[in-house]
């Protein structure tokens, strides 16, 4: 069987992927920090007959990411697919926000994804197979004031992801980076953006599960990256039409208070 790696996996996409894995017999690892969480769904996967391991660790912290692999390497472990779905935002006027918890989310959404895209797709050329998802945000395609080092952080996901896949195109490996715009999950309410209109907006949220399979369809396709929602690839298509200071005044007003 194969086996799928799967970071953020105690909620939201993560989750919801997890579970489509699940359903297609595919053995899972998953990582999160909330270990009643990741026991929880490790027990409801398991009832669909798949081998379901679990690591409760805080990702931000380069070391953790490093002490997985190793341990999944010593335990011979073939990683045919990898989900980097950890990450979260702050907001705020970026002069204001606290340092540390900006590096935090720097380390998280940069340095650990990137650590584990360059490892396991290594492992993965060596093979000639596999498939890596990237998860990033319709905020990767515009600078986006009052979430600046969030966005700023999306869009190094996402060019990360299309440069490294066309590399990577003769090799029998993707790289598919998942760009959703406000998805239902915990991620509001981390970054502390509840009430703003971007939230307040139902024309352009989706649910987990809407966007996990989309992603799911995106990387098994090996598509190199993909905006999820019809609304959300219409703004992002017009934005070349738009003066950049025109998209940053109306990014910047979505992040605004009611």
């Amino acid at each position: 069987m194969e086996t799928a790696f799967i970071t953020g996996a105690s909620g939201g996409i993560g989750l919801e992927i997890a579970k489509i894995f699940a359903q297609n017999k595919v053995n899972l690892i998953l990582v999160a920090r909330s270990e009643s969480k990741l026991n929880d769904l490790a027990k409801e996967l398991k009832q669909q007959n798949v081998d379901v391991k679990i690591y409760v660790k805080d990702l931000s912290i380069l070391a953790n990411a490093e002490e997985i692999y190793n341990d999944i390497k010593k335990q011979n472990i073939v990683i045919d697919y990898v989900i980097n779905n950890a990450g979260f935002g702050t907001s705020g006027i970026f002069t204001d926000t606290e340092w540390n918890k900006d590096l935090e989310m720097l380390n998280l959404n940069i340095i650990t994804l990137t650590y584990f895209t360059k490892i396991f797709g290594n492992d993965m050329k060596k093979r000639g197979c596999g498939k890596i998802l990237n998860v990033a945000s319709t905020g990767a395609y515009q600078p986006v004031p009052y979430m600046s080092a969030y966005a700023a952080t999306k869009a190094y996901v996402l060019n990360l992801s299309e440069a490294a896949n066309y590399e990577l195109r003769r090799t029998g490996v993707s790289i598919s980076s998942l760009c959703p715009g406000y998805t239902e999950t915990g991620f509001a309410d981390t970054a502390k953006i509840v009430g703003t209109k971007m939230v307040a907006n139902k024309s352009t949220t989706a649910t987990a599960k809407d966007v996990a399979e989309y992603g799911y369809k995106l990387m098994m396709k090996n598509k190199s990256s993909g905006i999820h929602g019809k609304l959300n690839n219409l703004m992002v298509f017009f934005q070349r039409f738009v003066p950049k200071k025109i998209v940053i005044k109306i990014a910047g007003s979505l992040l605004g208070k009611n």
